[in-house]
């Protein structure tokens, strides 16, 4: 059973990070509510050359955006959740009264989690409503439509938390670990679905999975829905198991 009282510790030691919560809120929450609104604004003066803002369209085209800054966000939620015992000091003296090191490990996947999602989901909340409500005309959105692209997002911040943990405790440090996964995210995973000649490896690829997931699926790589959550759910299995490898034989 997880032990609630260190997830709750590490709740409150993330909670304690305003700055990197401020940057976090602004690049997922913040970004949702200025795109809706500049795009409102130029279909509004100038209807003709600007498309609605919101409707199916325009909910979709914010996803592709979104998406990545869920994997972004997630990112450098996860890479500090992963390391700050560590860097404090705090690992030493919590591993030395006894405590199970795996324990101390589900933890801090648990505690970042519980901090990512709920601000995963307030994005994707902010997206449903602007796109409904800056419909104006155009296909409008359906609750399927909704729930795959929630899907999508909580899916996104939670996958990059959980591997960000993981390879952050294996690492032992959190900048190099977020400039990684940050090249991985934004540069490598669209050279890697973009190369034919892999043909179904690139299904691995996460935002083809995740793309699966949102109901946005890839033109050019053909994946099932049970394949892309197998995906995720396997990239995330090899960051945890290395990182609490990690934890668990690391000298103190």
């Amino acid at each position: 059973m997880p032990d609630l009282r260190l997830i709750s510790a590490d709740v409150l030691k993330l909670r304690r990070r305003r700055g990197m919560l401020a940057v976090t809120l602004l690049i997922t929450v913040g970004i949702t509510l200025l795109g809706f609104t500049v795009s409102a604004l130029q279909h509004s003066s100038d209807p003709i050359n600007n498309a609605a803002a919101g409707g199916l369209k325009g909910y979709q085209d914010a996803l592709d955006l979104l998406g990545l800054l869920m994997l972004v966000a997630g990112s450098i939620l996860g890479a500090t959740a992963g390391t700050q015992d560590t860097e404090t000091g705090v690992f030493r003296d919590l591993a030395a009264t006894g405590r199970s090191r795996s324990a101390l490990f589900g933890a801090r996947v648990l505690g970042a989690c519980a901090v990512s999602v709920p601000i995963a989901a307030l994005t994707a909340a902010a997206a449903a409503g602007m796109g409904l409500g800056f419909a104006d005309g155009a296909t409008p959105l359906a609750a399927g439509d909704i729930a795959a692209g929630s899907a999508l997002l909580i899916g996104a911040m939670a996958f990059s938390t959980i591997v960000a943990v993981g390879v952050s405790a294996l690492v032992g440090s959190r900048g190099p670990v977020i400039g990684i996964l940050l090249g991985f995210f934004l540069a490598l995973q669209p050279a890697l679905s973009s190369i034919r000649f892999l043909g179904d490896v690139r299904q691995a690829v996460p935002s083809v999975a995740l793309h699966r997931i949102g109901n946005m699926p890839s033109p050019t790589v053909a994946t099932g829905l049970g394949t892309a959550i197998a995906a995720l759910v396997l990239w995330s299995l090899v960051a945890v198991g290395a990182g609490a490898w990690r934890t668990r034989t690391s000298e103190i």
